[in-house]
């Protein structure tokens, strides 16, 4: 595993809120020793933000427009091609191959295979690495993808692609004068359709068709509460911007 990707995950890991907010708390707690009342005012920030990040409203205020970009996929629209980006997931042989993506993982793969089954003779290209598991994401994704039905030689797999960059690069060859849907959470498509124009073959661009597959937000909800959902969606949207800002400094 490359130096530079494994510095952006250990980066990336300390600037989401969660731990970023509890690193502002420690700070306050130490400064305090020192400066009392500048301590607790850096802690009590730190406390506030987390409050702040897990509170329902805020949550939704700040993923809702980032999944709402594009519409679902119109199931009507013929495709030469599906790919279906890789996520998170947990090899274990006590559990079904199913259960061993998240959830996030689970719907990219079952829109996937939703426009698969209105599109028969599209090829489904499914990505994503091991990690610290023992088989790649793409290999599992592939393997529920059979039981499902899809034909083995409508199945493609890149189980080296770490991230996105890594997928559009791998899998854009594969995909020159073919249309495709791009399956992936909502709130990533547009970073994800950026990394993909970017493949451009013999100066043709790639036919790309957007289908969010994961709407974690709502625009409007009755629900007010301080919980852990909530950060889990305000962790989602700053991941996205996290990954702009990396995109656009790689650029």
């Amino acid at each position: 595993m490359e130096l530079g990707f494994i510095l952006k995950k250990l980066i990336s890991m300390w600037l989401m809120p969660l731990p970023f907010c509890c690193l502002i708390i420690l700070l306050g707690l130490m400064l305090s020793y020192w400066r009392a009342h500048i301590g607790r005012a850096i802690a009590f920030t730190g406390v506030a933000l987390l409050m702040l990040f897990s509170w329902q409203p805020f949550a939704n205020s700040v993923l809702y427009p980032l999944e709402q970009q594009y519409p679902k996929f119109d199931i009507t629209q013929p495709v030469d091609a599906i790919v279906v980006l890789g996520n998170c997931h947990t090899i274990s042989d006590e559990i079904p191959p199913m259960a061993q993506l998240c959830g996030t993982g689970l719907y990219r793969l079952m829109e996937g295979y939703r426009i698969w089954q209105t599109n028969p003779e599209a090829e489904l290209l499914l990505s994503g690495y091991a990690g610290d598991e023992s088989r790649p994401y793409a290999e599992v994704a592939g393997e529920i993808a059979l039981s499902l039905g899809v034909p083995k030689d409508k199945i493609r797999l890149f189980p080296t692609a770490q991230d996105t960059q890594q997928e559009a690069e791998l899998t854009g060859p594969f995909l020159k004068g073919k249309s495709f849907a791009l399956v992936t959470s909502a709130s990533h498509m547009q970073r994800s359709i950026k990394w993909f124009e970017q493949q451009s073959i013999e100066g043709q661009a790639l036919e790309l068709i957007p289908a969010p597959a994961f709407f974690g937000a709502q625009e409007t909800s009755s629900n007010w509460k301080i919980e852990t959902s909530a950060l889990m969606k305000t962790e989602r949207s700053w991941y996205e911007l996290l990954g702009r800002a990396w995109a656009a400094i790689k650029s």
